[in-house]
């Protein structure tokens, strides 16, 4: 029977790290071929309100572009706009380890129901009493994952023995482990990974850090009822203020893990589940008997080895694993979704591409280019997905419907490129403008790394070291006339990229840069394997502007700022416009915006027109299909950006262009139209002779243009062609699990030091205001006073007062003069 492998959509908090069972089945359904798109709030702070609530409605495009079998929340989360999933044929379903996390997942939802649920306990959840759940439901054990049993840690010596909870604190849990510690033959850590804890005992559940605590704990202390009964009301504050406990983190699932790594189960008390209490290693209802257990524990874990080291692998990695209980329970529910038409999968495991290019800027020629190359892939490669290593992941994602994240998320894009079977350069990207605004190669280290041409050589470093092939695939480049950008691209030759260029001119310069010749292919953009489809913006477009295409000709102006172009560029474009539309009544001038800024260049230039001609103005804002759609209705073209003189190429659409960068001039050369090539400084008179040309002959002009397109299209098959091969050869090592170790951090200590000085300035700017109040509050308290006293002494009572006590003081002073006598004269 063939397997079918699906692309699932994992919204989670990952709140015990690697130990929370979405990250177990993660591991679990990748190792087995399938496609996981995590989202976290951490990841993705955009996506979820201050409830933790997420916006599926976000992820709209994205279910529109890589139609992903499946959208499943775990952890309790809940989401918004399930109907955004629901609408496009995407499955609905859940991953609970609890039945708490389930009815949580249901209330806090909206938009359309659970199709399934997917569970990960040692007891039935019976999800069929759950209000509002009428999913189907697969069930499978907890059991330690096939990935992570042979998964090292990094750091033997990082955690020194001890103890652990994962539970949340309590005032009788806070003082059982006052207790233990006080007893002087304890000679371990306390470790505990719940919430509440105070400072003493706490540790920060995320990422590795059960881990590697369950690798160098004696024990994993698991309280039972230990809290019935009174509070002590001698506790201290931090005890009396804890709350009831959720122990979120204290799932069967993460109880497996702990134990497989090493650590004994100790249960305090009673009142467990008869499946937890079966996998008790020590079980004591007394509590002192409890204290006797552990410390004994920790001694003779202490007493193995006397310089002690953490278990680098789990000690039980036998087996059976999580992995084929889960794939079962994924497959029963697919089975049964898959008569209602959801969830039907594909034939071919997964194959991931990352891509780097000056993505989620909305710049339209990169965007384009990404677009395409997801497209052809997808189409091309059973299974395939890209990843997007860009700028903006958020715009990438609503906009192009694409995963996406960024050079700065250094340990998740090491993993993105150790799954990648190629790691994409698009576009032209090496030239030398970043660099010159950079410190030069050392920008390679630093710890802001960005998509120009320093990021591009920390990216192909990194792909090297994981073993994904470098592709700058329809590479432009130049100039490159630094030094450092040229041992840069260098690099990147020693590392084997492999440099699929544009045209000739950019092969060449990459070769003076003393990359080998075999690495540079001399061939052509990759953007001239797009298409166009009809686009209802586009009919409506015409329609509001009263335009028939069958009957009038509509020439597309793309222009944009440019530093070096003659300070009355648009006077002499809008005089060019006025004659030419003057001269052809048939004639439409319409500005193509592919950025926001063109708008106000085309506005200038409409502005400065006579009253009988008018510029049109095409504005798609960020979507690309209706541009692509634009371009390929109209007759000719007026350009300076080189994607438009593309497309209306592509299109066999005969265009004038302003070559203001040598890569304009090399396109032009490419599709034989470098008679109508213009220089930035060229007048009124010659644009006007260009366009002339290009509209009396346009018949003709599209002819040629359709055999080069044509050699241009042959010369894009074969880079595609190349790059196809190069995935292929690596794919199947990739599409199981990708060996990793486990370290201690989640972001580089560059950028962790910089957030803990942003944090400690933080404080400190808090600890400023908190005086400053005070300061305000004492001077407040004072003004108060100081009425009062005012008040007081105009008061009818005080006056009294002083009046009675002003004759006895009187008195007193003419008997004191008395007493004295009379002076001797």
């Amino acid at each position: 029977m063939e397997k079918t492998y699906c692309k699932i959509v994992l919204v989670a908090r990952m709140g015990a790290g690697i130990a929370t069972p979405a990250f177990c089945a993660k591991r679990a359904f990748e190792k087995q071929g399938h496609t996981v798109f995590l989202f976290t709030p951490k990841m993705w702070p955009e996506l979820f309100d201050e409830a933790g609530t997420f916006d599926a409605t976000a992820l709209s495009r994205f279910f529109e572009v890589q139609r992903p079998d499946c959208l499943m929340l775990a952890e309790g989360i809940g989401a918004c706009g399930l109907d955004a999933a629901a609408s496009r044929g995407v499955a609905v379903g859940m991953l609970a380890a609890a039945r708490s996390e389930a009815e949580a997942s249901v209330a806090k939802s909206s938009g359309a129901p659970f199709d399934f649920a997917i569970t990960i306990s040692g007891r039935s959840l019976r999800l069929e009493e759950v209000d509002g759940f009428e999913g189907v439901v697969g069930a499978c054990a907890p059991a330690v994952d096939a990935a992570y049993a042979s998964t090292p840690i990094a750091n033997l010596v990082a955690f020194g023995p001890g103890i652990m909870c994962l539970q949340d604190a309590t005032p009788a849990r806070i003082a059982f482990f006052d207790e233990l510690v006080a007893d002087g033959r304890f000679g371990g850590a306390v470790r505990c990974f719940g919430a509440s804890w105070p400072e003493r005992f706490a540790s920060d559940p995320t990422f590795t850090h059960i881990a590697y605590s369950a690798r160098s704990s004696a024990a994993c202390v698991v309280f039972g009822d230990l809290d019935k009964g009174a509070q002590d009301a001698d506790a201290s504050a931090d005890v009396r203020e804890v709350k009831s406990p959720a122990d979120a983190l204290l799932t069967d699932e993460a109880l497996v893990l702990v134990r497989a790594d090493g650590a004994k189960l100790a249960c305090v008390g009673e009142g467990l589940s008869p499946w937890r209490a079966e996998r008790m290693d020590i079980c004591e209802k007394d509590i002192t008997e409890a204290h006797e257990a552990l410390i004994a524990a920790v001694a003779d874990q202490q007493s193995s080895d006397a310089a002690f080291e953490s278990r680098r692998l789990p000690v039980d990695s036998q087996g059976p694993f999580l992995d084929g209980s889960l794939l079962a329970a994924l497959e029963s529910v697919r089975e049964q979704l898959s008569e209602r038409g959801l969830m039907a999968g594909l034939p071919a495991p997964r194959t991931i591409v990352s891509v780097l290019g000056y993505v989620g800027m909305g710049n339209f020629g990169d965007e384009y280019i990404l677009a395409t190359v997801d497209r052809r892939l997808r189409e091309l490669i059973r299974g395939c997905s890209i990843v997007a290593v860009g700028e903006n992941p958020l715009h990438t994602l609503r906009e192009r419907g694409i995963y996406s994240i960024t050079l700065q998320d250094k340990r998740v894009l090491d993993r993105v490129l150790a799954a990648s079977s190629a790691a994409l350069v698009i576009a032209g990207l090496l030239f030398d403008q970043g660099i010159r605004w950079s410190i030069g190669k050392a920008e390679l280290a630093s710890s802001m790394p960005h998509t120009d041409i320093a990021g591009i050589a920390a990216y192909v470093e990194l792909a090297y070291m994981n073993d994904a092939r470098p592709v700058l695939y329809g590479i432009g480049a130049g100039p490159l006339d630094v030094a450092d950008g040229r041992s840069l691209v260098r690099l990147m030759g020693r590392l084997g990229a492999l440099f699929l260029t544009r045209d000739e001119a950019t092969a060449e310069l990459i070769r003076s840069c003393r990359v080998r010749n075999e690495q540079v292919i001399s061939l052509a953009d990759c953007a001239f394997l797009g298409s166009a489809s009809d686009t209802s913006f586009v009919d409506e477009w015409f329609a509001s502007e009263g335009i028939d295409p069958a009957s009038r000709r509509v020439v597309a102006v793309s222009l944009r700022e440019y530093e070096n172009a003659p300070g009355d560029f648009a006077e002499r474009v809008a005089a060019a416009i006025s004659r030419v539309q003057a001269a052809h009544r048939d004639v439409v001038f319409a500005a193509c915006i592919l950025d926001s800024s063109d708008r106000a260049l085309a506005e200038r230039i409409g502005a400065l027109l006579p009253a009988q001609a008018v510029l049109r103005i095409f504005d798609a804002g960020e979507r690309i299909e209706p541009v692509v759609d634009f371009l390929s209705r109209c007759s000719a073209g007026l350009s300076m950006r080189y994607h438009a003189s593309l497309l209306l190429g592509l299109f066999c659409k005969p265009c004038v262009g302003l070559g203001y960068l040598p890569k304009v001039v090399s396109l032009y050369e490419d599709l034989g139209q470098a008679d109508t090539l213009l220089s930035m400084n060229a007048d009124t008179a010659e644009i006007i002779a260009a366009l002339e040309s290009v509209l009396a002959f346009d018949a003709q002009r599209a002819f040629a243009l359709t055999n080069r397109v044509s050699e241009l299209r042959k010369k894009s098959g074969e880079s595609e062609s190349i790059l196809l091969d190069a995935i292929a050869s690596i794919a199947p090592a990739k599409r199981g699990e990708v060996p990793e170790e486990l370290f201690l951090n989640c972001v580089a200590n560059d950028i962790a030091e910089k957030d803990r000085l942003q944090a400690q300035i933080a404080r400190e700017r808090r600890s400023v205001e908190e005086a400053r109040a005070r300061c305000a509050e004492v001077e407040r308290e004072r003004d108060a006073a100081r009425g009062e006293v005012e008040e007081y002494a105009h008061s009818y009572s005080y006056r009294v007062g002083s009046a009675l006590l002003t004759l006895p003081r009187k008195l007193r002073e003419a008997l004191s003069k008395g007493a004295k006598g009379p002076k001797e004269s």
